[in-house]
């Protein structure tokens, strides 16, 4: 699909898939919308303006911002002094090797300090999961096997196949060629 269909796609079914994805996690309750995969990081889902108190109080300093079609509440991180990282992503699409680099830099910046970081795409399930993978692999030194395997241990219903995207290849051979170096 070429990219401007992919964007049209994702725009048209945003609002029915967040109201999907706040219908599992707040209504039913049969998934969470955020968890903690380390004890500086934690992936979720689409952050109202009304979750910022709550992600304050759980510590979260940082934000990373996978969304294309969601700028996030900044107005409310502004008030509770989270700073916030945005590398827009079309939904249902990988973020690109360089977003991956630059978000992974910031979480290890802002977990190296103390603080959390809430990494989100709409249901954090593939976009911010990326992100996550590869922090992990970095940082934690896991393999791109196991730390698909912690993510999915702690948030189960993420992507099970995030290991064979194009952009997790990529940063682990960036990662596998540094280490030759």
């Amino acid at each position: 699909m070429r990219s401007s269909l992919r964007r049209l796609y994702a725009r048209s079914v945003f609002f029915p898939t967040l109201a999907w994805n706040y219908s599992l996690a707040r209504i039913l309750r049969v998934r969470r919308w955020w968890d903690a995969i380390d004890e500086h990081v934690i992936v979720g889902a689409y952050p109202f303006a009304a979750d910022v108190k709550a992600m304050s109080e759980a510590g979260v300093k940082a934000v990373v911002n996978t969304c294309e079609e969601y700028a996030g509440p900044q107005l409310r991180y502004d008030q509770f002094g989270i700073e916030q990282l945005r590398i827009p992503t079309t939904d249902f699409t990988h973020p690109r090797l360089d977003d991956v680099v630059t978000a992974v830099e910031f979480v290890q910046r802002h977990v190296a300090l103390g603080n959390t970081v809430y990494i989100h795409c709409k249901a954090g399930r593939a976009r911010s999961a990326t992100v996550a993978i590869c922090w992990l692999m970095k940082y934690r030194g896991l393999s791109a096997a196991d730390a698909q395997a912690e993510l999915l241990r702690c948030r189960p219903h993420i992507n099970p196949r995030l290991t064979e995207r194009a952009v997790v290849k990529e940063f682990a051979a960036t990662l596998a060629q540094e280490s030759k170096e």
